[in-house]
């Protein structure tokens, strides 16, 4: 671990604390404005708090804690050695109706091209993944602009409110030029706290289907939890999302450990053309919240996915593991040959992706030789 993260582990104590002093908006909702709500009869919100189908345990205690910094302490090429190359697309005030286009940009952001319409899903596309500017920072990008030919935004999903999803700095630099909201339970509460008209914002259960800018989106079922501060844990939901366009069939997995709930949205939803499944930031002790690269392929079967893009790496280091292997491990892995691997940036046509298999992590440079 470089002596910036252990300097930034010893301030991040009193970094959140002066933060929740002044009521710094990254924390998003208080608890009182959450419990304004009543979630009784939904599906997953169970004695006061949201809950997943499969028994799900997190290892916090502090001996795992203390493990988890030991990992870091040793740690080698979490972060690359040079900047990740970026094919970011140019401008493109009036998407083409009649084709769906997907653009990655590291980590689990998303932009969608279709009908017409620009949809951007957990767009974080800021600096820092915590509530605290000195931990979790973006690996360096070359000439990194994502927001800078966007234009009018249709719609914004977000998948749950943790703080690399939800990004307070990116909702802020769009939330003028941004239609409509798509977000599940609690969410909302956010949203508005942050200035957003409540008839901009839709609120969706698991299983619900809601349809919204031209498009037909269901909530589904994940295998994680929520909390933008320790008081608020579980009081908003988390999801994927299916989205059903003219041309495709979509699924976004969101954060999700391994679960039967990836077969139960195959058997109601599949096949699709594109799945979007979290492949990175794993580890021992998050192993029912996040999946291996192999439990991703496992899951992309039984959802019926003809092509898989991996999420949730290329853009943090937020474990021990390097920050190339979620990518290695899939490809090494993929026996049919499903596996996308588009630059950061690189826009594509969804249900081609031909030209999104190059081992780009792998050049120029970017891995540390030992």
């Amino acid at each position: 671990m470089k002596p910036h993260w252990l300097v930034g582990l010893a301030l991040l104590p009193v970094g959140y604390v002066a933060r929740k002093l002044r009521n710094d908006p990254q924390f998003g909702a208080s608890l009182a404005e959450m419990k304004q709500n009543d979630y009784q009869g939904t599906t997953a919100w169970k004695m006061g708090r949201f809950r997943n189908i499969d028994k799900t345990k997190l290892q916090e205690d502090l001996r795992s804690l203390m493990g988890d910094l030991l990992g870091y302490l040793k740690a080698k090429n979490t972060q690359p050695t040079e900047p990740l190359p970026v094919a970011e697309a140019g401008e493109r005030t009036h998407p083409d109706p009649d084709t769906d286009y997907l653009t990655w940009y590291g980590h689990s952001a998303i932009r969608l091209e279709t009908g017409g319409k620009t949809l951007l899903i957990d767009p974080m596309l800021g600096e820092w993944v915590a509530p605290v500017p000195f931990l979790g920072h973006r690996f360096p990008y070359e000439d990194y602009h994502p927001l800078k030919h966007i234009g009018t935004i249709d719609l914004i999903m977000f998948s749950h409110d943790h703080y690399d999803h939800l990004d307070y700095d990116t909702l802020m630099a769009v939330k003028d030029r941004t239609q409509a909201y798509l977000v599940p339970l609690g969410i909302g509460a956010h949203l508005r706290s942050w200035g957003i008209a409540a008839d901009k914002i839709t609120e969706i259960d698991w299983w619900e289907t809601v349809k919204i800018q031209g498009l037909t989106i269901t909530a589904t079922p994940a295998r994680h939890f929520s909390g933008r501060s320790p008081a608020t844990r579980n009081k908003t939901l988390w999801c994927g999302f299916v989205i059903q366009t003219a041309k495709q069939k979509i699924y976004f997995g969101g954060d999700s450990g391994y679960g039967r709930h990836f077969q139960e949205i195959g058997q109601r939803f599949g096949p699709f053309d594109l799945t979007m499944l979290d492949s990175g930031q794993y580890h021992d002790r998050w192993k029912n919240v996040h999946m291996q690269p192999e439990e991703a392929l496992r899951a992309n079967r039984e959802l019926g996915g003809k092509q898989l893009l991996p999420i949730h790496w290329g853009g943090f280091s937020l474990s021990d593991h390097p920050w190339y292997d979620p990518v290695e491990r899939i490809v090494a892995a993929d026996t049919e040959q499903c596996v996308l691997t588009p630059m950061i940036g690189q826009r594509f046509t969804v249900g081609d992706g031909t030209d999104c298999r190059n081992k780009w992590w792998n050049t120029s440079g970017l891995i540390r030789q030992e």
